[in-house]
C-alpha cells in the first residue's frame, strides 16, 4: 500500500511540474527515523523474533517521534498520526502482533497459511475469537501484481499522509495549495 501511494504521489507530482530535487524547501527533519523504523520491522525483526514485544514499540516510536518533528506538515502529521495510532493500538492490544482476518489470510498460499496460523510471521497472527479490535487489524486484501498483500484501516491512512507529504516536498505548480500543502 504505502508502495503504491508513493509511486501515486511521485507520479501526479511530477505531472504537475513537480521534483524530487526541491525536498529541502519542505522543511523535512529527522528522514532517518521512519526509515530506521522500517529497516527494524523488515530486516531487525525477522531475525529476532524473539524480540518482536521490544522491537515493534521502538520502531512505532521512532515514527512517532519523526511525526512531532515534522508537524508543520499538517495533513502528513495528522494522517500519518491517525495511522499510526489505529496500528499501534490493534498490535498492543493483540500482543504486539497485527490481527489478520480470515477473509484476508484466504488469499495466501496454503504454506503462507500455515506460517501465519502457527505464528511463524513476525508481526502478525491470525484473528480469532479473542482478537481485540480487528475492524483496525489487517482485513483488506490488496490483490494488484508486485503490490498484493495486506491492509488495515490505519495503513491506509498513513499512505494518505505519505501521498500528501511527497506532493508537498515535490511542491508541484499546477496543483491547487490545498492538494500540495502537505
Amino acid at each position: 500500500m504505502l508502495i503504491l501511494s508513493v509511486l501515486c504521489s511521485i507520479a501526479v507530482g511530477w505531472l504537475s511540474g513537480g521534483r524530487l530535487s526541491r525536498y529541502e524547501d519542505a522543511g523535512l527533519t529527522w528522514l532517518g527515523l521512519p526509515v530506521a523504523g522500517l529497516l527494524m520491522q523488515e530486516v531487525l525483526l525477522p531475525r529476532l523474533t524473539g524480540l518482536h514485544a521490544l522491537l515493534v514499540p521502538l520502531s512505532y516510536a521512532l515514527l512517532l517521534l519523526f511525526l512531532w518533528k515534522n508537524r508543520h506538515l499538517r495533513k502528513t502529521a495528522l494522517l500519518c498520526g491517525l495511522g499510526w495510532g489505529c496500528n499501534a493500538l490493534v498490535i498492543c492490544a493483540n500482543g504486539f502482533r497485527m490481527p489478520v482476518a480470515a477473509g484476508a489470510a484466504a488469499h495466501l498460499s496454503p504454506e503462507g497459511l500455515a506460517r501465519l496460523t502457527a505464528g511463524e510471521i513476525p508481526m502478525y497472527a491470525l484473528a480469532g475469537g479473542d482478537t481485540r479490535l480487528l475492524f483496525l487489524g489487517d482485513v483488506l486484501y490488496c490483490p494488484l501484481p508486485l503490490l498484493s498483500g495486506f491492509a488495515s484501516v490505519g495503513d491506509l491512512l498513513l499512505a494518505a499522509g505519505l501521498f500528501f507529504c511527497l506532493l508537498r516536498v515535490m511542491d508541484p505548480v499546477r496543483l491547487p495549495r490545498w492538494l500540495k500543502s502537505g
